[in-house]
């Protein structure tokens, strides 16, 4: 027996044949319970302690193989070996395909079904060692981000509950947000960590060259083919096949993409043999694929197949809690990666306009602009002078930072009940508060000294003395933050 007993599960209609197996399984110490039929099994599956399950091929309703595959679909990670009456080359091979660990033909003696359950209970221990071993790893690598919004916390539940399966996998979300990321993810927490993860944006690819890209070409398969090209799917065999941007795939070649999933197999250009692959197949798209379905620009059919599981990367705008610390984690992978030779912070003014940026490019943005930053950087800070124009302009700054804070009423428009809020003159006086709340701000963290503020703003020093008159005048600050100024003309003296 076992040294760690699993719990078997025996799926079969014949309730005679269920009381059997049920007997034999019990002879080798094995903990056992018994389903009727698909319907019974699913509810029982789904609780996910169910190690095997010996199921039969044919039953009413639902046979076997649409059940494993259900049960697969929903993230459960129960092996399964199939019975069958019917001893059929072409079942045996459907069930293999379709994920089953095993195959038997009835009837079937006691130690057969004894050893083939243990053999299949030292191939779930093997793969459980593996993933401790992995998350241990990877759980202590340096390079690995912990995310602090409640959003992307609940996303690396789902990832680590989809990875150990394996199921198709659909993430979406805006560009920039880290699908690729995601996709990375999934494959390393996989039983697949050790093949290939192979991406590929299927928008870059020339159509006349996506057969060849997806599936190969034989030497002299076309006039550029001076050589035989092994193609996409046979390069992630074993492994993990990331198709990002999925829905700029042209319609013929959804088609033939679809029955390589399917049939797990694929046929070179120029080749009249087809080869079989074992790869697990995850999309990305920023695209909404319900109305290009309705619109008959993706394939119906296709998007069911690859949409098994989803996955939704929210924006970076949504999940502010991230951003503080993102930045420190890409100003240290930005160090790594040559772009600075030296550790660098972020001026506490620089990293304020930083985190009221909206980032409309989302985490891609961000990384550019800290990479581009270590690279401008004279001193052991990242300051306002080293951000671009699109960050530091404080009317851009002052409106992404207002909008984060206008809450959604129940109509679906933006606003706080507030009628001036939607009115011209109430919202620029909305945005020079907060741009006076910036500049007023850096002068304090600044010990008072004006031309380091101006510095670290990116300003002139009397555009600065400026925008205090202003905020003066307009009733924003107090005559005693200007006491004790040299006057005008004396300041543009020194």
């Amino acid at each position: 027996m076992p040294m760690s007993s699993p719990q078997i599960l025996i799926i079969d209609d014949e309730a005679a044949l269920r009381q059997v197996l049920c007997a034999a399984v019990e002879q080798g110490g094995y903990s056992v319970l018994t389903a009727a039929d698909a319907k019974e099994a699913s509810a029982r599956l789904t609780k996910g302690d169910i190690d095997i399950a010996l199921c039969d091929v044919c039953m009413p309703g639902m046979s076997g193989i649409e059940l494993m595959q259900k049960t697969r679909a929903s993230g459960v990670d129960t092996t399964f070996i199939m019975m069958t009456a019917f001893a059929s080359v072409d079942t045996a091979i459907q069930a293999i395909k379709a994920g089953a660990q095993d195959y038997m033909i009835k009837p079937v003696c006691t130690e057969e079904i004894l050893h083939r359950i243990a053999q299949a209970a030292a191939v779930r221990g093997l793969r459980d060692e593996n993933r401790v071993l992995r998350k241990a790893v990877l759980g202590n690598r340096d390079d690995r981000f912990h995310f602090s919004a409640p959003s992307m916390q609940a996303l690396d539940r789902l990832v680590g509950k989809v990875a150990p399966t394996e199921s198709t996998v659909l993430i979406t979300g805006e560009s920039g947000t880290g699908k690729g990321v995601i996709a990375r993810s999934i494959h390393e927490q996989s039983f697949r960590a050790e093949g290939p993860f192979i991406p590929v944006n299927c928008g870059a690819i020339p159509e006349n060259l996506i057969e060849s890209e997806f599936f190969g070409h034989l030497k002299g398969a076309f006039t550029s083919a001076d050589r035989s090209r092994k193609g996409l799917f046979l390069q992630a065999d074993k492994g993990t096949l990331f198709l990002d941007e999925i829905g700029e795939l042209p319609l013929p070649m959804q088609t033939k993409l679809l029955h390589a999933i399917e049939d797990k197999e694929i046929r070179a250009v120029g080749s009249e043999q087809a080869r079989r692959v074992d790869v697990r197949i995850i999309a990305a798209t920023n695209r909404n694929f319900s109305a290009m379905v309705k619109e008959g620009k993706f394939r119906e059919d296709l998007y069911f197949r690859v949409s098994v599981f989803q996955v939704h990367v929210p924006p970076l705008r949504e999940r502010q809690q991230d951003i503080p610390a993102l930045l420190r984690f890409l100003l240290k992978r930005s160090r790594m990666s040559g772009h600075s030779d030296r550790p660098l912070g972020i001026d506490p003014a620089a990293e304020e306009m930083l985190l009221r940026y909206a980032w409309p490019g989302n985490v891609r943005e961000m990384e550019n602009v800290i990479n581009r930053a270590c690279i401008l950087a004279d001193g052991v800070t990242i300051t306002v002078a080293d951000l671009p124009p699109e960050v530091t302009d404080m009317n851009t700054v002052a409106t992404h930072a207002l909008r984060r804070n206008i809450p959604t009423m129940p109509g679906g428009t933006g606003g706080t009940g507030a009628q001036a809020q939607f009115e011209p003159q109430g919202l620029r006086e909305q945005l020079r508060r907060i741009e006076a709340n910036i500049v007023l701000r850096a002068i304090d963290e600044c010990g008072g000294d004006r031309r380091v503020a101006a510095l670290r703003l990116g300003i002139g020093l009397s555009s600065l003395y400026r925008k205090l008159e202003e905020f003066e005048r307009d009733g924003m600050m107090g005559p005693s933050a200007m006491a004790n100024e040299p006057t005008r003309a004396g300041r543009m003296s020194t």
